[in-house]
């Protein structure tokens, strides 16, 4: 006689088969509970959402083994894909192995529902970014072979945790090249990048879609003059002068330091000096009045304009 057991997955004591009545331990209720605070929502959330449950925080996590059943029975009545639902369960399984420092349970349940080897990944991966854990999760989010769903959203929280090292977010995208949908991830790469290097903000802000290029050159601005460590400062307001803009950036440039938004920021004045230097408009520089007479970068500014009115000699009156 044969013991092949036909098992199916909407079936609570086959995919628990391990133990039917297992229930998550008490320190792993209260470690998603934070991490659910800190990043302002689970992905598996998300996932969740996907297959229909309007209310994941209800089911997730299950505090006990009633809790969990129905967390179960959620799933397989949800919408969506049977292998999206298998996703979900592994995910869950990932936990209950978590406390034993093993993976038997996890294992078991891949060779026992065929997971493809990319949804194990993915879901591997979504597991360790719930957990706050970034590096790992990325060392799974980055795999060639995944679709980068839920990319706008990683993208931000990679951002928004990163503590000022911005290695993690930008290897996210540069490896994964992510065609982002929401503007605010656009805006939270934008500002990682501009905060890494101005040049290639600058480029950047130039690939947008022309109606968002002009707001992102002035965020580029803004970031540099008004968010740049003070050690650091000087060397990103002399890059971000001397880049090559068209005539309709140089446009954009003064119009936002001189009169629009950015005439508030501190040097803005000073920064379309320099800017009119570094592009030879010496008679143009002159022009600019009520200029302060406090030390820019080293040079004061009546000093700094002897030196252009020598230099300009007879075409100064030209």
């Amino acid at each position: 006689m044969s013991n092949y057991r036909n098992y199916n997955y909407r079936n609570f004591d086959d995919v628990f088969e391990f133990d039917p009545d297992c229930s998550y331990d008490e320190g792993i209720v209260q470690e998603i509970d934070k991490d659910r605070k800190a990043l302002e929502g689970l992905f598996i959330d998300k996932v969740m959402k996907v297959l229909g449950i309007k209310r994941p925080a209800r089911y997730y996590p299950p505090k006990t083994n009633a809790d969990l059943r129905n967390l179960h029975k959620a799933i397989v009545e949800g919408t969506g894909a049977d292998i999206h639902k298998l996703s979900v369960l592994y995910y869950l399984v990932l936990n209950i192995d978590f406390p034993t420092g093993t993976r038997d349970h996890s294992i078991a349940f891949e060779r026992r529902w065929f997971l493809p080897g990319k949804y194990q990944i993915y879901m591997k991966g979504l597991w360790h970014l719930d957990r706050q854990e970034f590096e790992d999760a990325l060392e799974y989010l980055t795999y060639p072979s995944l679709v980068p769903d839920f990319s706008d959203e990683i993208l931000e929280v990679l951002v928004r945790r990163s503590d000022n090292d911005l290695t993690l977010p930008l290897a996210y995208y540069y490896t994964v090249q992510p065609t982002l949908k929401s503007q605010s991830a656009i805006e939270c790469l934008f500002s990682a990048i501009a905060r890494h290097n101005v040049t290639e903000a600058y480029y950047f802000a130039r690939s947008q879609p022309e109606h968002t290029q002009r707001h992102m050159f002035e965020m580029l601005i803004s970031l540099v003059l008004h968010n740049s460590p003070a050690q650091t400062i000087g060397d990103r307001s002399a890059e971000l002068v001397n880049l090559p803009f068209t005539i309709e950036e140089e446009g954009w440039f003064e119009e936002y330091l001189l009169h629009g938004e950015g005439s508030g920021l501190r040097k803005a004045k000073d920064t379309v000096l320099f800017r009119r230097i570094g592009t030879g408009k010496f008679t143009e520089a002159l022009a600019m009045k009520d200029m302060k007479t406090r030390p820019v970068g080293g040079l004061h500014w009546n000093h700094l304009t002897k030196a252009v009115q020598d230099g300009l000699g007879p075409r100064l009156g030209v």
